[in-house]
């Protein structure tokens, strides 16, 4: 079943609430809820998780630019749209800042309301699905040991398996552990997954926390920070690391695995250190 997007209004003026309530009513938004204050909406918008929120800038108690940091701060990047009865350049551009799909003058026009509402939707549909896949990655991550982390980083830049060891100090024969371990984990079936992978979890202008499927709140894992101090000792800060594909395609007959299949780890099998 095809799921049908919640749009939420919030605006202290009730007239407001309902004309755009009916607006989306008759093009075929029927799950609509509206609120007269922001902290009402806050105190809601965990378990409701509305696919689009409509914001009047000027509100009662606390005025939408807050309320929207408010949200976000809660790990909630729902697409959302201001109103404003005296717009301004500044407001704009703050607005934008945060990431505001769109900003409306009133009185509203319907068409463009509709527009608005609509590409909201189209983008938090394509963020929904990057959200899970870098919360997916998140609680892998929150898996790794220190040196998992460290060793899977440097793997993703591109170095061999011997300058993996002398730039941490250890053995060959323990990377390749880790590789293997840091692998298994993030679900990478090949060097390039794995480079895509780490890529995403170093993505920058990330958030704080993310929501994940089960509405728990999950918060950026300490592996991150240790994937960019390796990479920053090897002077890797600065560049995303699929740019270094030709690098790692001239590389690749250092097989991730030794064979075709991942290797069984056993206690009878090497040590690494932790």
């Amino acid at each position: 079943m095809e799921h049908e997007p919640l749009i939420v209004v919030v605006d202290d003026d009730a007239r407001i609430c309902r004309a755009i309530e009916r607006v989306l009513n008759n093009n075929g938004y029927q799950h609509v809820r509206t609120f007269p204050t922001a902290r009402h909406y806050l105190s809601e918008q965990s378990w409701l998780e509305p696919d689009c929120v409509i914001i009047d800038i000027r509100l009662s108690d606390i005025d939408g630019i807050t309320m929207l940091v408010e949200s976000r701060a809660a790990g909630l990047e729902t697409p959302a749209i201001f109103i404003t009865g005296s717009a301004d350049v500044a407001t704009a551009v703050e607005a934008m800042k945060l990431g505001a799909i769109d900003l409306l003058e009133k009185p509203l026009d319907e068409r463009t309301l509709l527009a608005s509402v609509d590409h909201a939707l189209r983008v938090g549909h394509d963020l929904q699905a990057a959200r899970q896949r870098l919360a997916a990655l998140w609680q892998a991550l929150a898996t790794f040991t220190p040196r998992e982390a460290q060793v899977c980083a440097l793997v993703a830049s591109g170095r061999l398996n011997k300058q993996i060891a002398a730039i941490i100090g250890t053995t060959e024969k323990t990377v390749k552990v880790h590789r293997a371990r840091a692998m298994a984990k993030l679900g990478a079936h090949s060097l390039a997954e794995l480079v895509r992978a780490v890529d995403d979890l170093l993505e920058p202008h990330q958030p704080e926390s993310l929501v994940g499927t089960d509405h728990s709140v999950l918060h950026s894992p300490p592996g991150l920070t240790v994937m960019r101090a390796a990479l920053a000792r090897v002077g890797e800060t600065g560049t995303r690391l699929t740019d270094r594909t030709e690098s790692i395609r001239a590389r690749s007959r250092e097989s991730f695995y030794s064979g075709d299949h991942p290797p069984v780890i056993s206690a009878a099998a090497t040590h690494p250190d932790a």
